[in-house]
């Protein structure tokens, strides 16, 4: 009998610890879902259909946004833009440049909404005869020009390349406030300085878009 009432007390106890132990995972387990429900979300997957801001493919200095699009230099430097045709993408923009300290290629953004988007895309070659930029900026502008901010890419090439430009990679040019806001944006300009991008060059541009 004795025997009998120690094992019994023996098996209550094993019972007692197995359901300890279940109710320790379930309350780390606990535990662990709300700290995962305070964690920072993950970005979601963008969905957002692309802006297409400039293809080219009406052979004009009219983007796709209804903006005009120009050249910007303080002479004796100098940008000429035109509209040429390319074999297999139609109608492409090529900008010559001949500077001493800068020039650039402009095209007004009709006071468009960035934010929906995370990258600035476009494809890109240059002539390799001038000499290919090393390096070329990147600005986009609102409130009249009084916030401005910008991002330089390089990896530029004598054949077509499609270049991806995170916009939250754009940063202050300290010669004007930076972006407060990505609404109602009003220009994107590629800018070409001498100390970066050389004193001649022929640049090509299809394809301008925020995704």
């Amino acid at each position: 009998m004795e025997r009998k009432l120690k094992l019994s007390l023996l098996a209550l106890l094993a019972s007692l610890l197995m359901v300890g132990c279940a109710g320790a995972a379930t309350r780390e387990d606990s535990a662990k879902a709300q700290a995962d429900s305070r964690a920072e979300p993950k970005i979601a997957s963008q969905n957002t259909k692309p802006l297409i801001v400039a293809d080219f493919s009406g052979c004009t200095d009219e983007n796709n946004l209804g903006g005009q699009m120009g050249a910007a230099y303080n002479a004796p430097d100098s940008l000429t833009e035109s509209y040429v045709d390319e074999a297999g993408r139609g109608c492409v923009a090529k900008l010559s440049y001949n500077i001493k300290g800068w020039s650039a290629f402009w095209m007004k953004l009709q006071g468009v909404d960035l934010s929906p988007y995370r990258s600035l895309a476009f494809d890109i070659r240059a002539d390799p005869s001038p000499g290919i930029p090393t390096q070329m900026k990147l600005e986009l502008k609102r409130a009249n020009g009084a916030e401005v901010s910008i991002e330089y890419v390089s990896g530029i090439e004598s054949t077509w390349k499609t270049m991806s430009i995170n916009l939250a990679d754009f940063k202050s040019p300290g010669y004007a406030k930076p972006l407060t806001t990505l609404s109602e944006m009003e220009e994107l300009v590629f800018t070409f300085e001498a100390a970066k991008s050389g004193g001649q060059g022929v640049v090509y541009l299809d394809n301008i878009s925020f995704r």
